[in-house]
């Protein structure tokens, strides 16, 4: 808004794959409900698959192609290691399990070799055999729905398919497994002694319907009794009870005894004890009405502290640099949190394709972290094709080099050619400016652009320092050095332009506040971002104060899809009696503002319809996405906003809109979006609505 840069889109072609999944289960239409439904007996003639000829038999419930599919890896082995008995005999397993996990639990298969290297596999389907009624009885604790869901977990999975269980094919270990499920669920509850019993099918007379009866005996539910600790605590007993805490709040399982080991161990080992051990016991046996007594073995060793860092494998990179980034550990008492984050550190930076670092052992209780890293290539060179809805065709250039000098720091040099002009920057960047963790960043950037109605000149230096506060919270100060020139005028009269040239020198500031899920495809969570800059009276020709700021909040609706709110405002006032030259004033319309408009096209105009910008704006955006397949995403959406000349006039008035839907096709980059945003109220001049493509998100 304050100065509309150029969208970059770098267009990676790549081919894209599908594979296609598919179950053990054969489509509705083969599967007969009856005997008497079956087609007749249709006999496959001998196929040469490589060398092996195999004749399929009897088999008329799947296409050959299925048969096949199923005894391929067996084929593979008879062709490598030759026909014999023992892998006929085999490849008629296969094929038999093949119809037994898709309900023919009575399917037998009959291997014969005919000749050399041909195998003939005669199939007695039986017939289809489909689940019928439930039972269950002795449950409790779980009513029968949530019984049946676990029971029939695993058959479902080989079925997704088919969603009436009446419809569902008997598979029996299939249902086997879905009785251990069921196990399992009681024991994760503390009910140990539950029994499950086996499912045994009661088939009707036909043979085609298979009844389960499941019986439960429940038993009780072990909870977890009286914590003795055993060894030196170091630490009060009430800290240790409380560490463990929620892995020991009632129920009693060995999962969670072995959970509670674990979350003490990190304790001891999180306040400098590197060797400690737990080891908890807990016997059901020893319960009295179900509770069970617990004793902690505890062995902390001594409190280690760090000490020294040595590294190996590095080459480009300065083993100095490393040991920087480390560095603040020494002293600290160990910590594995500290190391993980000193690990994250050194991935970030992009110099490293593997880094690992060991804390060893020196020196009493001292400890060293032996760091070794594999250096990835520091250097590369980036060419990039694209368009966009306003700059048109895009062609880039780029060069990084991520170590510069060997000190860890990055450089890189940007270019970009596009129908509106050109552009470049050089960037700077240091993340430990004077070794602390506040970061540097230098720009130095020239912009060649046409307007509408005018051609924006501008070289400019702007230095800057950031700090992370937290995780989510960024702070900065900038200053900015720029010479700017307006030229090839349209707009009439040329004095709603303001200066034609002039130097600029400001300071400022900006925040962000970022709790988005994904900075690229947020789907929940909210940012807040705001600026203030200040261009003082005689350091420059142009003097102002000036801020903005922007709000996006984004709610999932579903698994896939999700609602997105934003709001954005800016003001700028001038502190002389001169007007503002007209590329320090806010712009309105486009990809990510009102998309009912054009690229800066909502506001106030000249006569002939150029665009002249204010000194205050205001946006508001809603928009519900939704999944189409795959990647693919629709989007509706309706937005609000205005340009309004006079910073004094701030306000809601003179609101113009849009109304409209687009697609989104996700990238880990970010969304290629194209929208078309209808003008619900168009006045004398303007059009009907405008199509938008941009990359990334809206707003």
């Amino acid at each position: 808004m304050r100065r509309p840069f150029s969208l970059f889109l770098s267009v990676l072609l790549g081919c894209a794959g599908w594979s296609m999944a598919q179950t053990d289960a054969p489509p509705e239409r083969e599967h007969p409900t009856a005997p008497d439904e079956l087609p007749p007996l249709q006999e496959s003639r001998p196929r040469v698959n490589g060398r092996l000829q195999v004749e399929f038999v009897g088999a008329t419930a799947f296409p050959e192609w299925r048969l096949r599919e199923s005894i391929d890896r067996q084929v593979r082995e008879i062709e490598k290691y030759g026909l014999d008995e023992p892998n006929a005999y085999d490849a008629g397993f296969f094929l038999e399990s093949f119809y037994r996990k898709n309900g023919y639990a009575d399917a037998e298969v009959t291997a014969t070799i005919t000749g050399p290297w041909r195998l003939r596999l005669s199939v007695d389907q039986g017939p289809l055999v489909r689940l019928g009624e439930i039972t269950v009885t002795g449950n409790t604790v779980y009513d029968t729905e949530t019984i049946e869901k676990y029971l029939l977990g695993p058959t479902r999975e080989r079925f997704p398919r088919i969603r009436d269980v009446l419809r569902l094919p008997y598979v029996d270990v299939d249902i086997r497994s879905g009785a251990d499920l069921v196990r399992r669920l009681y024991a994760a509850e503390g009910y140990l002694d539950a029994e499950v019993s086996d499912p045994e099918p009661d088939l009707s007379d036909d043979g085609t319907v298979a009844n389960i009866a499941l019986k439960i005996t429940e038993g009780i539910q072990y909870r977890f009794g009286t914590i003795t600790f055993d060894g030196p605590l170091v630490f009060p007993r009430e800290d240790l009870l409380a560490a463990v805490a929620e892995q020991t709040k009632n129920i009693f399982t060995p999962g969670r005894l072995l959970a509670a080991e674990r979350a003490l161990e990190d304790y001891y080992r999180q306040r400098g004890y590197f060797t400690a051990t737990v080891r908890a016991e807990g016997d059901p046996m020893e319960a009295k009405d179900g509770v069970v007594p617990v004793t902690i073995q505890l062995q902390p060793g001594i409190k280690y502290f760090f000490d020294g860092v040595a590294v190996t494998g590095n080459s480009g990179v300065k083993t100095a640099f490393i040991q920087r980034r480390l560095a603040s550990l020494s002293g600290q008492t160990y910590d594995p949190a500290r190391v993980d984050r000193g690990f994250r550190e050194l991935i970030d930076t992009g110099l490293f394709r593997n880094v690992r670092i060991t804390p060893t052992p020196v020196n009493g209780n001292q400890l060293r972290l032996d760091v070794a890293v594999d250096e990835a290539k520091p250097r590369e060179f980036g060419i990039g094709v694209g368009y966009a809805t306003y700059d048109g065709g895009i062609v880039s250039l780029s060069y990084a080099d991520r170590n510069l000098l060997g000190t860890g720091r990055p450089l890189t040099v940007e270019a970009e050619i596009n129908q509106r002009g050109y552009n470049g920057q050089i960037k700077y960047s240091d993340p430990w400016f004077l070794e602390t963790d506040y970061e540097l960043e230098v720009r130095a950037y020239g912009i060649t652009r046409d307007m509408r109605g005018f051609t924006k000149n501008e070289l400019g230096f702007r230095p800057s320092i950031k700090k992370d506060i937290t995780d989510h919270w960024q702070v900065s100060a900038f200053a900015l050095a720029e010479y700017n020139r307006t030229s090839n005028i349209l707009i009439t009269p040329e004095s709603l332009v303001g200066r034609e040239s002039y130097p600029l020198f400001a300071i400022g500031l900006t925040q962000s506040l970022d709790y988005r899920n994904n900075k690229a495809l947020p789907t929940s969570g909210y940012i807040f971002t705001s600026a203030v800059d200040f261009a003082p009276t005689g350091l420059g020709s142009v003097a102002y104060i000036r801020g903005v700021a922007r709000f996006s909040y984004y709610v999932p609706i579903t698994a896939r899809s999700s609602l997105a709110i934003g709001a954005r405002g800016g003001i700028i006032s001038s502190l002389t009696d001169e007007a503002l030259p007209i590329d320090e004033r806010f712009f309105n319309g486009g990809a990510t503002t009102v998309r009912s408009f054009s690229e800066y096209t909502l506001g106030p105009r000249d006569k002939n319809g150029y665009p002249l910008g204010g000194e205050a704006f205001t946006v508001f955006n809603l928009e519900y996405t939704f999944p189409i397949i795959g990647d693919l995403f629709g989007a509706v959406f309706t937005d609000a906003g205005n340009v309004i000349s006079d910073a004094a006039n701030f306000g809601l008035e003179d609101m113009r809109y849009a109304i409209g839907a687009g697609l989104r096709y996700n990238l880990p980059i970010g969304s290629i979006r194209l929208d078309y945003g209808l003008n619900p109220s168009p006045r004398n001049g303007e059009a009907q609505g405008a199509w938008n493509f941009a990359i990334g998100v809206a707003f």
